[in-house]
């Protein structure tokens, strides 16, 4: 009997996993060292998914210029910020295409959540919207599409209206119509635009 008992502890002993479970119970001290080690990797997983890196922003939409086939936006160089002026949030996106140089300006002045904005707005809000050929040469009024006398920004401002569809701390997502003229008469139309910002306040 004694010999079978010492034959089985032989044969635990000697198989790495079953060797492993007799330190275990021969030292029940590594048992709090897995524990701890287990609790570190859990921690880590989930520090490394809290971490995820954040989406690039995007804006993409499609411009008409009078009657004439519609073509592509797509801004890579797409920013957003939204700031605090006395108790009003405003919101402000500029997205340009590198290539083309072709820009939009938005600017929300009352930003009060989720729901449809107008530009230039209800009453006294004046909402900026705008199509640009080139964001760097504002001043120029033939840079422009716009529906009136440029703002105090030096922004013209088309007519249109802008859906915000999702707000958190960190994004704020949407789409947008805007409709303008340029000092020539020559009509823009950007349509089916559709943005998702990483925000700054």
């Amino acid at each position: 009997m004694k010999d079978s008992k010492s034959g089985f502890w032989h044969n635990v002993s000697s198989n790495p996993i079953g060797s492993m479970l007799f330190s275990f119970v021969k030292n029940p001290i590594y048992f709090l060292y897995s524990g701890l080690g287990l609790f570190v990797v859990l921690i880590s997983v989930e520090h490394s998914f809290s971490d995820a890196p954040t989406l690039p922003s995007y804006f993409e939409g499609n411009i008409t210029f009078d009657k004439n086939t519609s073509h592509p936006i797509k801004g890579d160089q797409v920013t957003g910020n939204i700031k605090l002026a006395g108790n009003q949030q405003i919101f402000r996106l500029t997205a340009t295409n590198s290539q083309t140089q072709e820009s939009v300006f938005l600017q929300i002045n009352q930003l009060k959540g989720i729901g449809t904005y107008f530009i230039p707005g209800d009453g006294d809000v004046e909402n900026i919207g705008n199509l640009i050929k080139n964001l760097t040469d504002f001043s120029n009024k033939n840079n422009f599409y716009q529906a009136k006398l440029p703002n105090e920004q030096g922004v013209e401002n088309g007519v249109g209206r802008v859906n915000i569809t999702k707000i958190t701390d960190k994004t704020i997502e949407g789409d947008l119509v805007i409709i303008g003229n340029n000092p020539l008469g020559t009509q823009a139309i950007l349509e089916s635009a559709k943005f998702k910002i990483n925000i700054n306040k």
